[in-house]
């Protein structure tokens, strides 16, 4: 009879502590969900290597993220090539821009991104106008947010990024998001 207590004790604490990591699991989840925005940030800049090939470093970062999956996809303009990466074709097609894929890991509470671009205008004589750098944050089920804010152009054979020095772009955290 000892021993039928000495078990039973043990399953008892088992079945208690799964219970309580569960609901403390459940007011985490819902004190994110109610406390915490979740915010897009976009990083990039510009390196130069040659006068014809530069370096475009991009850093992407969802901060508070519920959701188990999420992806970004950057759009260059064809006016420039990479020559580094290969397009991919798994994103929605845009006309004028050929989409690459960021590298999406979690790291706690962060899904973060980060890939080196070597960038070179496609006719090396000819000079393009300011077009933006797209970048498309989404999940399995919808888009989450779009980015615009960083230009680039190529004047007299230099090509130049502008925007600023970090996108920011921040939204109240929803169940599903």
């Amino acid at each position: 009879m000892k021993k039928f207590w000495k078990v039973f004790g043990w399953v008892f604490l088992g079945i208690f502590l799964q219970f309580k990591f569960n609901a403390l699991y459940g007011i985490v989840f819902l004190e994110n969900l109610n406390f915490h925005d979740r915010t897009y940030w976009v990083e990039m800049n510009m390196i130069p290597t040659e006068e014809k090939l530069r370096v475009l470093k991009v850093k992407t970062t969802v901060h508070h993220s519920l959701g188990p999956d999420y992806f970004a996809n950057i759009y260059i303009p064809e006016h420039y090539k990479v020559l580094n990466e290969t397009p991919y074709t798994g994103a929605e097609a845009l006309p004028g821009y050929l989409a690459y894929k960021m590298d999406m890991k979690r790291k706690y509470r962060d899904v973060l991104g980060e890939k080196h671009f070597i960038i070179s205008p496609v006719k090396l004589d000819e000079d393009v106008p300011a077009e933006p750098i797209k970048i498309h944050f989404e999940n399995l089920k919808q888009r989450l947010h779009s980015d615009e804010s960083y230009l680039i152009s190529t004047q007299k054979h230099k090509t130049r990024l502008e925007g600023p020095e970090v996108a920011e772009a921040t939204y109240p955290q929803k169940l599903g998001m």
